[in-house]
């Protein structure tokens, strides 16, 4: 379940809960308005009954008292709830006998009044237990995201530039009279690149993995880099959610070969070009890369989970 699925559950079992309460609140209070329940004091009562103002009764019967529930003559639609003890029970009744008054005689309601308070109750506790749980759950996935789903690595690589040597930058070949001296073909935005990544699934370095001793990687494509990079990634069960590169040269200008190069870059590493951002800068005739004898790059690269 996701984060955002989450939060929307959240809020619609919240909003029904809501409504649910309100909606209990909103029907009592309606009954309650629409009944109007007396609580006359015995006194009170008995001047309603000798004034023939009490229309009818129903005499609810427990063990210690009687409770009287009925509805006047006068004032219309208005109810009363009287508790008496047992023993004044009988000449009560005698007396409403005696006005005319129609008597029910029940058993106490008190059980059914549980039972009926625990049909309320028992679906709002479950509710309110849903939603607790559903609370610790979001909680538990927004901390866990927090700390495992997502995984930023910082990578830079640099070559000096010689004569004779060809230029790939990006996993692509341009014009021009130097290139970077390496081991391999001196990629330095795919070296950067690798580096990023490893960093980021916590796996090392480029020179861990295809070592600048070793005869196999001499004059590699660097492409081969990042392709291992992915596999090792998929193995982790982490994909890539954004790369920023920053190439530093003075001479050619990259601009216009960036499009190529995220289409190269993205194949290797098998995502979308729009996944990966490249900038060019120069160094103001700073340094060595300043005075076009090298050239740099740095690399920001973020995984998530799968």
């Amino acid at each position: 379940m996701t984060t955002r699925m989450s939060r929307f559950l959240q809020v619609l079992f919240f909003g029904a809960f809501l409504i649910f309460v309100a909606a209990i609140i909103w029907t009592a209070e309606s009954d309650h308005r629409q009944t109007r329940t007396d609580e006359p004091s015995y006194g009170e009562f008995m001047q309603k009954v000798e004034a023939g103002d009490v229309r009818e009764v129903t005499l609810y019967v427990s063990s210690g008292a009687y409770e009287l529930d009925g509805e006047y003559s006068r004032p219309m639609n208005r109810r009363f709830h009287l508790a008496v003890f047992k023993e004044a029970a009988p000449d009560i009744t005698r007396q409403l006998r005696e006005k005319g008054v129609l008597i029910k005689v029940k058993e106490s309601p008190v059980g059914k009044s549980w039972l009926g308070l625990i049909v309320v109750a028992v679906p709002i506790l479950l509710l309110v237990g849903f939603f607790i749980l559903l609370e610790r759950r979001l909680r538990q996935d927004v901390g866990g995201s927090r700390a495992l789903t997502i995984r930023t690595g910082i990578g830079y690589d640099l070559h000096r530039l010689e004569a004779g040597r060809k230029l790939i930058v990006g996993g692509i070949e341009l014009e021009f009279d130097k290139g970077p001296a390496g081991h391999s073909d001196g990629d330095v935005v795919a070296h950067a690149l690798c580096d990023a990544l490893l960093g980021a699934a916590g796996l090392g370095d480029i020179g861990t993995h295809f070592p600048d001793t070793d005869p196999k990687w001499k004059g590699a494509d660097s492409m081969i880099f990042l392709q291992h990079a992915r596999k090792l990634l998929d193995e982790k069960k982490l994909a890539i959610g954004h790369v920023d590169a920053v190439v530093i040269l003075e001479r050619p200008k990259l601009g216009p070969h960036f499009p190529k190069m995220r289409e190269a870059l993205g194949r290797a590493l098998g995502v979308e070009p729009a996944k990966i951002h490249l900038k060019a800068k120069t160094n103001e005739g700073v340094d060595a890369v300043g005075r076009g004898e090298a050239i740099a790059a740095y690399v920001v690269a973020t995984l998530v989970a799968r």
